[in-house]
């Protein structure tokens, strides 16, 4: 192939030319000999044959936001001497490269073999193809290359961004049969006292009360708390109206942050729980326990994209319909759809509990204009416009209103355990 030093050394022999006609001096013409003596000897050669096999590893196949993850290619020469080959690896534009370089220039001796490793950090979640190879070489007079495109990719998947909410309490309000960490106000097996009741024959020893046996001179039983599980359904808006800010902080991005923090949250508890993505299509996951719960909602979230225009009353016939009656509904929305406080009141008239975390838009814009006059004066008059919605959400469910320079476990410290019922 031809490079741009022989199409700029021809089109400098075309002005030459030019020039010489319209001044119709042909003492220019003699510049065209160094021109055309190069051209001539670069002729005489052409770049070598690229015969080159290339193994390629990750240090990981699946990763988080914000991991490194180590590129080894180990490039083995099969053919002639190889001086000044070019290797060109081609990453996504959120591989954020921390160690070592994707391109580089090195020379690979006659059956020899060369190493090269790199360390990106990826910014956003996602299935990346880690590739393909681009090598290239080029003739000693850089008038003609050979480029070979070797498919040896490899697929890495990063999971979203997981923030620390362990401390934060957002469990379901009601409960279920099995046995879990949500404490049900009724009389069963749990850790946490409930009441004291008088002895009854056979009732274990261990949990007679001495000290109030002692001051009623009769025994005394111990009664402890159930500790049951329930079921949370956490909504994704991820719809193209949705979207505001960059990609990587963006409110789509920090929705996602937000659903599986709580999802890890709820299943570390031992309660259900499951997820609706409404994008292109309505999207879900069926309520389950678990681990293998929570790689099942990684998965789903990991290829969420900004998309579709699907209404938000449609949740409300999903819900309906496919899950269970007396779940925990969690909306994780940025709320720039006006008609969220209709849905909202809808689901509460069905008789669901519903928390809404929602990551500020406003927020999100105010990081990505600074401190321009214009822009603080709109601000102020968007905040005012979003506490307005906010508040009036406050009266259906418990809404958190989530700024994004703060870590969400600080938003959500205001949730009540057990959320309101009207």
């Amino acid at each position: 192939m031809k490079t741009s030093l022989l199409g700029g050394i021809v089109g400098a022999a075309a002005t030459v030319v030019a020039v010489a006609f319209l001044s119709r001096s042909w003492h220019a013409l003699v510049l065209l000999l160094p021109m055309l003596l190069f051209l001539a000897v670069g002729s005489l050669f052409s770049p070598p044959r690229i015969e080159v096999a290339v193994v390629r590893s990750l240090s990981r196949e699946r990763c988080a936001v914000g991991q490194d993850v180590e590129v080894r290619l180990r490039l083995i020469n099969e053919g002639i001497r190889l001086a000044g080959l070019e290797v060109f690896d081609n990453l996504a534009t959120t591989l954020d490269v921390v160690k070592g370089r994707p391109h580089v220039f090195t020379d690979i001796a006659k059956g020899g073999a060369v190493e090269i490793s790199y360390t990106f950090r990826p910014a956003v979640k996602g299935e990346y193809a880690i590739g393909p190879l681009v090598l290239r070489i080029r003739d000693p007079l850089g008038l003609q290359y050979e480029e070979l495109r070797i498919p040896v990719e490899a697929r890495l998947i990063v999971a979203p961004r997981m923030e620390d909410v362990r401390r934060v309490r957002v469990v379901p309000r009601r409960v279920r049969q099995p046995i879990g960490l949500v404490r049900s106000r009724q009389v069963g097996t749990g850790l946490e006292f409930f009441s004291l009741r008088e002895y009854e024959p056979g009732d274990e020893i261990r949990r007679v009360n001495w000290k109030a046996s002692a001051r009623r001179d009769r025994l005394f039983t111990n009664e402890y708390e159930a500790e049951r599980s329930g079921d949370a359904i956490l909504i994704l808006d991820a719809r193209s109206e949705s979207e505001v800010g960059p990609v990587p902080r963006s409110t789509i991005e920090l929705g996602v942050t937000a659903t599986v923090s709580l999802a890890a949250k709820i299943l570390e508890t031992r309660n259900r729980a499951g997820l609706i993505i409404q994008r292109e299509i309505l999207d879900w996951v069926y309520p389950g326990y678990g681990r293998k719960q929570l790689y099942r909602i990684v998965d789903a979230l990991v290829h969420v994209r900004a998309g579709g225009e699907w209404p938000f009353e449609h949740v409300t016939w999903v819900l309906g319909r496919f899950f269970p009656k007396d779940a925990q509904i969690v909306i994780v929305s940025p709320l720039l759809d006006r008609k969220a406080v209709d849905v909202i009141a809808d689901l509460r008239a069905h008789g669901f509990d519903v928390l809404v975390v929602s990551p500020s838009p406003v927020e999100v814009e105010r990081a990505m204009y600074g401190s321009d006059e214009l822009a603080g004066l709109a601000y102020r008059v968007l905040k005012m416009e979003r506490d307005a919605l906010v508040q009036s959400l406050r009266g259906y469910a418990d809404v958190v209103d989530w700024d994004p320079r703060q870590p969400l476990a600080a938003a959500l410290q205001g949730v009540k355990p057990y959320p309101r019922r009207r």
